[in-house]
């Protein structure tokens, strides 16, 4: 890490005399890494949100899954082993994401909002379990 002292930083509250400001390298292999781990908690927030009943974000979510997947694509085993093995995880997130919207848009109607949470809850268990689900 390397550390640089500057006169003034710029925030969103303005100028901050005396700041210091850090700055740090990061390779293309553990940034790429950080973004596979994102879409982990994205596909959390989502299964969060329907249990909060909040019926918009997962297809918000689905959407920009589906965006990060296909460039995870391009990458494909090209990429180093770590990358690669990181795709396989993706998959499975986003195979979780997209039953949730499924499941929003075919059977939202039928089940109580209420009972949502538990019915997605219960469906994520097993797709855990389950290796060849994506």
């Amino acid at each position: 890490m390397k550390e640089e002292k500057t006169e003034t930083k710029v925030t969103g509250e303005g100028l901050v005399p005396g700041a210091c400001v850090l700055t740090f390298q990061v390779t293309p292999t553990d940034y790429l890494l950080g973004v596979a781990d994102l879409t982990g908690e994205l596909m959390r927030m989502c299964i969060s949100s329907v249990g909060n009943g909040d019926m918009d974000t997962p297809f918000e979510l689905s959407s920009f899954l589906r965006d990060i997947h296909d460039g995870f694509s391009y990458i494909g085993n090209m990429g180093p082993y770590e990358v690669s093995k990181k795709l396989h995880t993706l998959r499975q997130s986003l195979g979780k994401v997209e039953d949730a919207c499924y499941m929003l848009r075919v059977r939202g109607s039928e089940i109580p909002k209420h009972m949502l949470a538990d019915v997605f809850s219960s469906r994520t268990v097993l797709l855990d379990h389950d290796e060849g689900v994506v």
